[in-house]
């Protein structure tokens, strides 16, 4: 018998309600069942475009070493899947069950049950309440099981009348089938690949981004340097990141005055955050607020002791700490650091 040609039966007696149906189990219509089983799943979509909102909203804030980091993770897992072949081993295995022949599965449904069996005597039997939903794809209709399981048909052979009267009858057995509407996966399909195209996209992007991405600490230094100060960089490592720290002071130290170049605004913000707290015991610091805006940020604190300028610039934040009698050579450096576009 020719695998690839075998007639698949499709015999309905009105009477009964029984139809049977026979097709070679190739690996051509496993793997279509595994893909179309995934592209049906709700949750798994709605998880697929959350996750490109995520990386189009972290290259927008200039996150760009968190998508590289998903890229790299998500493309080197789908890599090793594709290498592996969890289908393809998944299919081997079954097939190596069946004297390493593709399986002539029969499918029989009557009024009772759905009976799967081959050719080597092999039998299951499923009753109408396993049935959670009904699928169809480009070649098979799937009625899906718990755990990532089901019964699969090959619908190459069956007419549009016949199919419509498996379906009526499926849909009046199956109680737990929630929708009576049979799920098509195209959509799912082609919202995948879009999804993943679009995460190599973003990948690609922030590769690009974070290679022109230009530091500033250079500029920063030159302006200080220019107007007489002493400077010096040095890098420490904050959150698990290199961060270039330019330190600036004059010759008779009234002032401490720090720019940090953090990987991202997030981290900037975060640490910005952090320090006010420190210097304040606060947690609500809104009174210390001269710009809140979301890329730039200035907290000024001052009391009978010091004086305390914050400011962040993107990724950048610019810590000055003086005695309150030095307040305007604090404010003097701030505002050359307000000069660096």
């Amino acid at each position: 018998m020719d695998k690839e040609n075998i007639k698949s039966n499709e015999n309905l007696n009105e009477n009964q309600n029984k139809f049977n149906f026979e097709y070679v189990l190739d690996y051509k219509k496993y793997k279509e069942f595994s893909a179309n089983y995934l592209a049906s799943k709700i949750s798994t979509n709605i998880i697929l475009v959350l996750i490109l909102v995520a990386l189009i909203l972290n290259i927008v804030y200039k996150n760009y070493s968190y998508v590289i980091l998903f890229g790299v993770v998500f493309f080197g897992m789908v890599g090793l899947l594709k290498i592996t072949g969890k289908s393809k081993i998944s299919y081997k295995r079954y097939k190596y069950l069946n004297d390493n022949q593709d399986a002539v599965m029969n499918i029989n449904i009557d009024d009772e049950k759905i009976t799967l069996s081959n050719k080597n005597g092999n039998k299951e039997s499923y009753t109408f309440d396993k049935i959670l939903d009904i699928v169809e794809s480009k070649n098979l209709i799937i009625l899906k099981l718990k755990y990532n399981l089901g019964i699969i048909i090959d619908k190459s052979n069956i007419t549009e009348d016949e199919k419509q009267k498996l379906y009526d009858f499926l849909f009046e057995k199956c109680v737990n089938v929630k929708s009576k509407k049979v799920k098509k996966t195209v959509f799912g399909l082609i919202l995948r690949r879009f999804t993943i195209l679009m995460y190599f996209v973003m990948l690609i992007l922030a590769i690009v981004l974070l290679f022109f991405k230009v530091s500033k600490i250079d500029d920063y230094q030159n302006i200080y340097n220019s107007n007489e100060y002493y400077t010096s960089i040095e890098t420490k490592n904050y959150n698990g990141y290199n961060t270039k720290i330019l330190l600036i002071s004059k010759n008779y130290e009234h002032t401490k005055t720090y720019i940090y170049e953090f990987g991202t605004d997030k981290d900037a913000k975060r640490n910005l955050n952090y320090w006010l707290e420190q210097e304040t015991k606060k947690q609500e610091n809104d009174e210390y607020a001269v710009f809140n805006k979301e890329n730039y940020q200035k907290y000024v604190v001052l009391n009978d002791e010091k004086y305390i300028v914050l400011i962040r610039k993107d990724n950048y934040v610019f810590y000055g700490i003086g005695k309150a009698e030095y307040k305007d050579e604090l404010d003097k450096i701030a505002l050359l650091y307000d000069e660096v576009k």
